[in-house]
């Protein structure tokens, strides 16, 4: 897990106008919201959640958000999503969510493959079938990705969600049954193969 630090204030008003206001003083709308609180419209600067964003390209990098308000609070949340523009792919919007840290909670983490599969030399074709993973764990036991060794795959072998192996305190979500890779015979091959078996049937 990650931990970055930005800034955002209160947001008094919301509507469209408000938003084009915001906007011309260099900020975007933000909203933050979380199990237990209620919504908070807030404004922050865009080129923080920019820098924040191309810092860390994972879904478990953590913030502490300051708030301004009448009264100063430091909360810690995850970009849950944003809007870009449709012409400029400028962010215009940005969601915070609100964590708990003594919560668990669950979330998407990428799995990183590393390793040549050993059937790739043989002519195999490595499918990634599964390139993220649901884990539900304490915000500060959230992996940023799962790394999944292919090394040693042949050609027919895969790798299934029960294969996996996590950190202590972290527990998959996903059905166990689902392959996350396999290593598939040449396409060729796998032709060949599929018309002897019908000739056979025949």
């Amino acid at each position: 897990m990650t931990e970055i630090a930005l800034k955002a204030q209160i947001r008094e008003k919301t509507g469209k106008e408000i938003a084009k206001k915001l906007r011309r003083q260099g900020l975007i709308p933000a909203i933050l919201y979380g199990p237990g609180i209620s919504p908070l419209p807030l404004a922050i600067n865009p080129a923080y959640v920019i820098k924040a964003l191309r810092a860390e390209q994972t879904a478990t990098s953590f913030f502490d958000l300051e708030i301004e308000g009448k009264e100063t609070k430091k909360v810690k949340v995850f970009i849950k999503d944003f809007d870009v523009h449709p012409v400029t792919d400028e962010i215009i919007h940005v969601d915070f969510y609100q964590v708990a840290m003594d919560k668990e909670i669950s979330m998407e983490v990428p799995i990183i493959l590393k390793g040549k599969p050993k059937g790739v030399e043989r002519g195999g074709i490595l499918e990634q079938n599964l390139r993220e993973i649901t884990v539900s764990a304490l915000p500060d036991k959230i992996p940023s990705h799962i790394e999944l060794d292919v090394s040693n795959l042949d050609i027919g072998d895969s790798i299934h969600v029960a294969d996996i192996q996590v950190p202590e305190g972290v527990k998959i979500e996903d059905d166990p049954q689902i392959p996350v890779v396999t290593l598939v015979a040449p396409e060729e091959e796998a032709t060949e193969e599929a018309e002897a078996e019908e000739g056979e049937e025949g």
